[in-house]
């Protein structure tokens, strides 16, 4: 069985280009959810792993969709494989690998996924370190008064971290400043603060 499983960390993010992407694949059963992928205590992502049976196959958009966390990733794809199942991730199709040697593909996937996940997570911390930078810049220029910050990445409230990580995505994804806000539903120069921090 096509197992598929899509996540977006807002309800305010659109799921229909994964949609497609599972409908394109022709799954035969989908799990979606609205949850950050900084946590992996998510429960439409525990229930989609306690659903696998040998021989299945898991789909996902990209590696991300399971995890943001480069040793998490690696755990949930470990459960997915003692599971008897296979992953297929559609943005990484080099991942993809059978050469007939069980033993040589589980090799290959694993040195492959390892670098994924270490650029992925390498590409947060950077992230963490212009944002860090951004405020010391402030500070030096006389333009930062130390007032709390709202949207963040260690943001205390949910929602606020949810909305940082979709404008961050969505700036990567070189996005307009307008269709962020548009899409995100927060004013245009909170989607230039936060540009401005990530110094991008």
């Amino acid at each position: 069985m096509k197992i598929g499983y899509i996540r977006t960390s807002t309800i305010d993010q659109n799921l229909d280009r994964q949609k497609q992407i599972m409908k394109d694949y022709n799954v035969d059963l989908l799990y979606s959810e609205q949850e950050s992928g900084k946590y992996t205590n998510r429960p439409i992502l525990n229930k989609m792993l306690n659903s696998i049976r040998p021989s299945d196959e898991v789909i996902i958009a990209s590696l991300d969709r399971l995890s943001r966390n480069y040793k998490d990733s690696k755990e949930i794809i470990q459960i997915i494989k003692d599971k008897g199942a296979i992953l297929t991730i559609v943005d990484a199709p080099f991942l993809n690998f059978n050469t007939n040697n069980s033993t040589l593909d589980t090799a290959m996937f694993d040195i492959f996924l390892s670098l994924l996940g270490y650029i992925a997570q390498n590409e947060r911390e950077k992230i963490l370190e212009r944002q860090r930078q951004g405020i010391e810049q402030a500070k030096l220029r006389g333009v930062y008064n130390g007032c709390p910050i709202k949207y963040h990445a260690h943001a205390k409230n949910p929602q606020d971290r949810f909305i940082y990580e979709s404008v961050v995505s969505m700036l990567q994804d070189k996005k307009t400043v307008q269709s962020i806000a548009n899409h995100v539903g927060i004013a245009k120069s909170t989607v230039y603060e936060i540009k401005k921090r990530l110094l991008l």
